[in-house]
């Protein structure tokens, strides 16, 4: 699973602590339990792009990554959610110009007391004096 980074309007932001790739988070719909994003309604679906951004932005700031990836899957949990990843430079990247396999995200396992770091420092630019907001 994952450590939190954020609690957002109808979702909550983890870290994730599997795979290989830093950074690797996860934006859930906690509002109410909804398997498709169809199910959300105007302004939660709004709402739920509104965290997933300002995750985007922490996560940018951060990590400072060639480019963010958004996938929004649900094959393994059927529950609203958004895989948001952080994406490097041809030599750091494990998939460079191309879709990660699933086994990159999957298996491994980040070191605690490094994912516990970056995720007190995610909190912080999220909930921090001058904090990221998704239209900032």
């Amino acid at each position: 699973m994952g450590t939190a980074a954020h609690r957002g309007e109808v979702s909550q932001s983890c870290l994730w602590r599997s795979g290989q790739v830093r950074g690797y988070s996860i934006t859930i719909v906690t509002a109410r339990h909804v398997t498709e994003p169809t199910e959300l309604t105007g302004d939660e679906a709004a709402a739920f792009w509104r965290d997933t951004l300002t995750l985007g932005r922490a996560l940018e700031r951060h990590y400072q990554p060639m480019k963010m990836n958004y996938l929004l899957l649900g094959n393994a949990m059927p529950h609203a959610h958004q895989h948001v990843v952080p994406r490097r430079e041809a030599g750091a990247d494990p998939a460079p110009g191309g879709p990660l396999p699933f086994d990159v995200l999957d298996f491994g396992h980040h070191d605690e007391d490094q994912l516990q770091a970056e995720a007190r420092a995610l909190r912080q630019l999220l909930n921090g004096p001058g904090k990221l907001e998704a239209g900032r």
